[in-house]
């Protein structure tokens, strides 16, 4: 397998990933450090294959500086264990798929009048941090262009963890750990109450479906649209605690009466 690759580690520092480490670089590039060029083709597939939160991750870059496919390191040996698979040969797998083109962790569910529905497996995380861990499917609904009904049939694994999903439109950003301006910090931190739904602004949202149990969320939508869906581990779990769900997406389309 290693004959098909060239490994290498690449700085977050060096990139400036975070505003934290941007300060950082920004002082050692007085003392003569040299940053990198971050419109270089090759920093923008890095880039555009960070996943959110987490401190490293396993990228698969082509020669033509595509990428192939990702996988949060941080969360690598939680997710072989999950599939029922050695951590080496869980990563094996990932190299596989990545090479067979299956794009693995950046998949983009599309869901059209020919596929209206499609089942999705994956795996979460209860934060260590308020914010700070979120397994996102995308989810392409532009085909239905007069609307519909988004529906999603969700059900827990047999992990320890619970599981909260939410469900937001593409231009809503990820929360992050960072406070949204004019929220009680108090607020955002307890990710409980009235409140604090206010200022997730998600579309719709379950908030605890345990382990070996299902939930469902219901959407109308007026016309086709991106959806993002945020799981995480509920803030009544253990931190760190881990978990799989599946996800059965469909769409029904709306109908439009024409009078006659």
């Amino acid at each position: 397998m290693n004959e098909h690759f060239i490994n290498t580690w690449v700085s977050n520092v060096a990139f400036g990933r975070t505003p934290n480490k941007r300060a950082y670089l920004a002082q050692r590039i007085q003392h003569g450090f040299k940053g990198v060029d971050t419109t270089h083709p090759l920093a923008q597939a890095i880039i555009s294959g960070w996943h959110l939160h987490s401190p490293v991750d396993c990228l698969v870059i082509s020669p033509e500086l595509k990428l192939m496919g990702r996988q949060d390191a941080n969360r690598f040996l939680g997710d072989s264990r999950n599939r029922g698979l050695p951590e080496a040969e869980g990563y094996r797998l990932f190299l596989s798929e990545a090479l067979e083109g299956k794009s693995p962790g950046l998949g983009r569910i599309v869901l059209t009048r020919v596929c209206p529905a499609v089942e999705v497996m994956d795996t979460f995380q209860t934060a260590m941090v308020p914010h700070q861990d979120y397994t996102v499917v995308e989810i392409d609904t532009t085909a239905f262009e007069n609307g519909g009904t988004l529906t999603l049939d969700i059900g827990v694994g047999r992990g320890r963890a619970a599981g909260t999903f939410y469900l937001f439109d593409d231009a809503k950003d990820v929360p992050t750990e960072k406070t949204p301006e004019g929220v009680p910090p108090s607020v955002w931190e307890s990710q409980v109450g009235d409140a604090y739904v206010e200022a997730l602004g998600a579309r719709a949202i379950e908030w605890y479906i345990g382990p070996e149990e299902t939930g469902k969320i219901t959407y109308p939508f007026d016309q086709g649209k991106l959806f993002r869906l945020c799981v995480t581990g509920s803030v009544y779990g253990v931190r760190g605690s881990l978990n799989a769900f599946s996800l059965n997406i469909s769409v029904e389309e709306r109908t439009i009466k024409i009078p006659s």
